[in-house]
């Protein structure tokens, strides 16, 4: 009896060197898969498979097998498939790997040609001394295709199992990957995608630019906005900013007062936020230089008292002083002020800056005061806007205002769907 090991990178080859060295009649005894090298705590080690043979010596040199023999070859045969089979399965999820690289490798095939053509110009232009605009900005879209490819890479590395379902070419990926990547919930995004793909006639994949307009659309279609604050006639109209700490609100209420005051509306400003000094002189700064009558108020009587003061006005804004939305006690005490009146348009101010938790709970929990818009500042500092676009959609609450900056009354406008969509796929700088 002849018993020989092999050592070899893989099963398939392993059982090859075994029928070349001994033949078919061969008995694989055991294989296993262990590791050589010299590394440290076995570092670096590669892993081989191990497979020991063994060969009847004198049944090979007779050349006769009989009965015994031809069922020993067929137990052999079905061995070696068996084992074979396996090492097919133990391998299979580096082919699928493989296979899924293939939308990756495909959506990369049309650049090339682009890339080769793009680095003769360059190198030409350079060498001439003159690179024009337009060379310059092929570079640049020609670098954002790179950035999306590779971003598309690492996620079908990443989400593999999600792709085996979603039935999307590379383009389409790419458009649901950055979606995600600012903020877009995953749902609605591939809701998009499905719906655009469904949209577009044709079995030809469309060029990834014609799907992000499409997705824009849609989003736009799907958001709630609202009209800027004006005078509604027949009484003041009534609007208070509420909020948590930080976002903005007392900006954002000189911004609007001024924005009416340039239209010739007769605007009243009112100021419950007496927790900070500061706030109180801020208020008071931007009504002296916009010519505005202003009232401080302590109790939800004063608070009455001054709004039929104003009376006269066509609107009367509300600065309040900004709570957590885990402060339920300061959070009651607001809705003492506000929530009783039904003419008061409460108007929840936001950072789009925030965090999709942070923007859900502040949404749910400012709701002690009945809530009439949102507001979204600092949209200039968001790096995830579709939270903006989820939350609108969560709720159903109109979008009035986005804000972009800290100038009065420049950095304010009326929320658009379409320029809010466009943010998720404008390219960062």
């Amino acid at each position: 009896m002849l018993v020989k090991k092999f050592e070899a990178v893989n099963m398939k080859e392993a059982l090859s060197r075994v029928k070349v060295e001994m033949g078919k009649t061969a008995v694989i005894l055991s294989h296993r898969e262990i590791k050589k090298g010299a590394g440290a705590f076995g570092l670096f080690a590669r892993p081989v498979v191990e497979v020991t043979a063994a060969l009847d010596e004198g049944a090979m040199e007779k050349g006769a097998e009989g009965r015994a023999g031809e069922q020993g070859r067929k137990l052999r045969e079905i061995e070696y498939e068996n084992i074979e089979s396996a090492a097919k399965r133990k391998a299979a999820p580096q082919w699928d790997t493989e296979r899924k690289m293939e939308g990756v490798i495909s959506a990369l095939d049309p650049l090339r040609d682009e890339i080769r053509d793009l680095k003769e110009l360059i190198a030409a232009s350079t060498s001439a001394g003159a690179l024009g605009r337009s060379e310059l900005q092929k570079a640049a879209n020609l670098a954002d295709e790179l950035m999306e490819i590779k971003s598309l890479a690492s996620f079908m590395l990443e989400e593999s199992d999600f792709l085996k379902g979603s039935k999307l070419g590379p383009n389409f990926l790419v458009c649901y990957r950055r979606m995600v990547e600012r903020g877009i919930e995953p749902e609605f995004a591939l809701k998009l995608v499905h719906e655009v793909k469904e949209s577009i006639p044709g079995q030809r994949e469309p060029d990834l630019k014609h799907i992000v307009n499409h997705v824009i659309e849609k989003i736009g279609e799907a958001m709630i906005t609202g009209d800027p604050v004006t005078p509604l006639g027949g009484g003041p109209r009534v609007v208070s900013l509420i909020g948590p700490t930080g976002v903005g609100k007392t900006t954002t209420l000189a911004k609007i007062a001024a924005e009416l005051t340039l239209k010739g509306a007769r605007v009243g400003l009112i100021t419950i936020d007496t927790y900070r000094i500061a706030a109180v002189e801020q208020i008071k700064i931007y009504a002296e230089i916009l010519n505005i009558p202003i009232k401080v108020v302590l109790t939800p009587d004063d608070f009455a008292h001054a709004l039929k003061a104003f009376g006269g006005k066509d609107v009367v804004l509300i600065d309040t002083a900004g709570r957590s939305q885990r402060d339920s006690k300061k959070l009651d005490e607001l809705a003492a002020f506000l929530g009783e009146d039904e003419l008061i348009e409460n108007y929840l101010v936001l950072s789009a800056a925030s965090d999709a938790k942070t923007l859900d709970e502040a949404a749910r929990n400012f709701g002690v005061a009945p809530i009439s818009g949102l507001i979204f500042t600092k949209l200039d500092e968001a790096a995830q806007p579709g939270n903006v676009i989820n939350l609108n959609l969560k709720t159903g609450l109109p979008l009035i205002y986005c804000t972009t900056g800290q100038r009065v009354p420049e950095d304010i406008e009326k929320a658009s769907p379409e320029k809010l969509a466009a943010r998720i796929f404008k390219r960062e700088t």
